[in-house]
């Protein structure tokens, strides 16, 4: 089934370079992701008996707004899991809510983290005008999590828990690289270097004719092989998909491999393996069985 698992890929691409502007269309150069992560300036709403809230963090690009949602579980000293969202995923809860039915039960408090850019798809597209706002994005998103990991972990939570889709997997290995505080990492469908896929996949098609030109600073930017390698990987459980076309197995599991980390393998393409919501359940389930109050509490790496 390689053949349709690659084809659902390739449709994706096809459809979506018709209908979405140039990526990075307006600005291919950037301050680099530790100056976006020391510009953010958020503050957390107090935790209520609410779901979902809405927060401005200030950063070089300006004011831009984020959010959560919150499913508390039965208990306060339940460890919490939040997930990050794809890129694009409008509603950013979608695949959330996919993966964590209700009627399942998960022993965690659940976290959906709503990235910036993300209210609307061309509130997504003014996101991915320049390398800058991108930047900013994951900075927030990097940001947010660990403040809503505090949060959870002051009134009670006993460990935690990051794991993303896609983006949210490159995010995911982001906080581990920035912070370093939770117990468990679970990078799904992604992995350390997302320069490698606008430039040397079929997603190279989203780039603007100048930003392909000037290629040499996406690296700069968005490649964190070495700094994946020179961390303690020991928590990072990632899952990649042997037929993905956005993120190809063969170069991000040697990449793990490189760096000590074992890699969960499932035969679907990246649309496909998003879509696989029992599978990658069970995945995150596995992981949040593995959490021990030993990893660090806060503190950057």
């Amino acid at each position: 089934m390689r053949w349709f698992h690659e084809s659902i890929d390739r449709l994706y691409v096809a459809l979506m370079h018709r209908l979405v502007p140039p990526v990075f269309r307006h600005g291919s150069t950037s301050p680099l992701l530790h100056e976006h992560l020391a510009a953010v300036q958020l503050q957390l709403p107090p935790l209520t008996t609410a779901q979902r809230y809405t927060l401005t963090a200030r950063t070089l690009v300006g004011a831009v707004e984020a959010g959560f949602r919150v499913r508390l579980g039965p208990r306060p000293a339940l460890p919490v899991l939040i997930y990050h969202h794809g890129l694009a995923e409008i509603p950013y809860d979608k695949n959330f809510r996919g993966i964590f039915r209700r009627h399942v039960p998960v022993e965690a408090h659940l976290v959906a983290v709503q990235a910036p850019f993300h209210r609307s798809y061309v509130d997504c597209c003014r996101g991915l005008a320049t390398l800058s706002h991108f930047l900013a994005l994951c900075a927030v998103s990097v940001t947010l999590i660990e403040a809503v990991r505090l949060a959870l972990v002051t009134r009670g939570a006993q460990g935690s828990m990051v794991a993303g889709t896609s983006l949210g997997g490159f995010v995911t290995l982001v906080h581990h690289l920035t912070f370093g505080t939770a117990n468990c990492y679970a990078p799904l469908l992604a992995g350390p270097d997302l320069a490698h896929t606008l430039l040397a996949t079929r997603y190279r098609r989203f780039l603007a004719l100048q930003t392909g030109a000037q290629s040499a600073h996406l690296p700069v930017c968005l490649d964190f092989r070495q700094a994946l390698r020179a961390s303690d990987t020991q928590r990072i459980f990632p899952l990649l998909a042997r037929y993905d076309l956005c993120m190809p197995y063969a170069y991000h599991q040697a990449e793990y491999a490189a760096s000590g980390v074992p890699v969960t393998t499932i035969d679907r393409g990246h649309i496909t393996g998003a879509l696989a919501f029992p599978t990658l359940r069970a995945h995150l389930l596995a992981c949040l069985r593995t959490l021990t109050p030993a990893a660090p509490a806060d503190g950057r790496a």
